[in-house]
């Protein structure tokens, strides 16, 4: 067995495996996406194809600050393989591997949520495809002195600046920068059938819709919505009234969407029912770097001692000092004398925030010290984690 980064010379038996794994045509299939920042790691027997996963260089902005991320993508066993830990020696490669290139989380979309709560990820966000009878947005009107007009090429920095403001007020939702998201500026455009944006009073762009119109009209018509964002009420109200004003034609609306969309809280009509959830989970790979990296409330100060044992991630396990002061934190060496300790799903959830120190202690995730609840439970308050970019 050997283990072994690959190159598009093992592209065809690649595909291949992934085909056998995930279903889908051979023909007309990209075996790869060429570009940076994708490490495809592998175990080979002899010329064997034996299992895989792809770790993707992305970034997750917690806190309002960037943690570098690794995004994990096709893994698997082929089936004659299966059963015999590949997929564990493969995953902990990858971590090592990700940790010496600065990543310090690890996160993915699962499909075998027990191997990889075993392998310390939990689940901290959910992408959801969301119904909801355009007739329920009726009433809602463009807000003066809001307007919408349809998005232009040179609007393209000012629609990715609010999704980059959306994103930093919120957790875990990818920055969107870096080699694996080069998509041109002319292709954004492209990539919708529409994009309208929202203008506030000086000219400014406050918020943009992004959607496809599908091929069906009257009762199979449906209008996509890939993501809508405002930054404000006057222009999220007014995306949305975008999106009532297909209600003669498109019956129907599907959202993309994630955590706690403020949308609803304007949509003046009932229906929403959720089509499909993809489960998003995370694990910290490097606990002092992704402490150092991520932001904390600026209004806590203290210091929590606890213990870790992390068998995937060695170099995590052992007794830790968090201090935190001024919106940020260190990870010291600690004593053990609190008796707190955390699993690396427990750390997970921490890292990820939205979540008490009772409900980890219910699951099984945090064991002992009490003393310290109050600090981490003020330490992890913030946004509910979401993600909208599928890998």
């Amino acid at each position: 067995m050997q283990i072994r980064e690959m190159t598009v010379d093992d592209a065809d038996v690649s595909l291949r495996a992934s085909r056998d794994a995930f279903g889908g045509p051979l023909q007309d299939r990209a075996a790869f996406t060429i570009g940076g920042g994708i490490h495809r790691w592998a175990i080979f027997d002899g010329p064997v194809l034996a299992a895989k996963a792809n770790d993707r260089e992305y970034s997750s902005l917690i806190g309002g600050r960037e943690l570098c991320t690794a995004g994990v993508a096709g893994v698997l066993v082929t089936p004659e393989y299966r059963g015999t830990g590949l997929a564990r020696e493969v995953m902990t490669h990858l971590f090592r591997t990700a940790r010496e290139r600065g990543a310090v989380l690890s996160t993915l979309f699962r499909t075998a949520p027990a191997l990889y709560r075993s392998l310390g990820y939990e689940q901290v966000a959910e992408l959801c495809l969301g119904e909801l009878p355009t007739a329920a947005l009726r009433g809602l009107r463009v807000r003066n002195p809001t307007t919408v007009r349809r998005a232009t090429l040179q609007d393209v920095p000012a629609i990715k600046a609010v999704y980059a403001r959306v994103a930093s007020a919120g957790a875990c939702l990818l920055t969107r920068t870096g080699p694996c998201f080069t998509t041109t500026d002319e292709k954004l455009i492209e990539s919708f059938d529409g994009i309208t944006v929202a203008v506030n009073p000086t000219g400014g762009i406050s918020g943009y819709l992004s959607w496809k119109r599908g091929e069906n009209w009257g009762p199979d018509g449906v209008l996509e919505v890939v993501e809508l964002h405002g930054l404000d009420a006057d222009s999220t109200e007014s995306l949305l009234a975008v999106v009532g004003s297909f209600d003669a034609v498109t019956p129907m609306v599907r959202f993309r969407t994630s955590g706690l969309d403020p949308m609803h809280w304007l949509i003046p009509g009932a229906g929403w029912s959720v089509r499909d959830v993809k489960q998003y989970m995370l694990r910290v790979i490097d606990l002092a770097g992704a402490v150092e990296q991520r932001g904390w409330p600026e209004s806590v100060a203290g210091a929590v001692e606890f213990s870790v044992l992390d068998g995937a991630c060695p170099w995590n396990t052992g007794h830790h000092r968090l201090v935190l002061a001024g919106g940020r934190a260190v990870l010291e060496p600690g004593s053990g004398a609190a008796g707190m300790s955390i699993t690396p799903r427990g750390l997970a959830l921490l890292m990820a925030g939205d979540s008490t120190v009772a409900a980890l202690r219910r699951a099984g995730l945090i064991e002992g010290g009490t003393a310290a609840d109050s600090i981490l439970d003020a330490a992890m308050a913030g946004p509910r984690p979401a993600i909208l970019d599928f890998f």
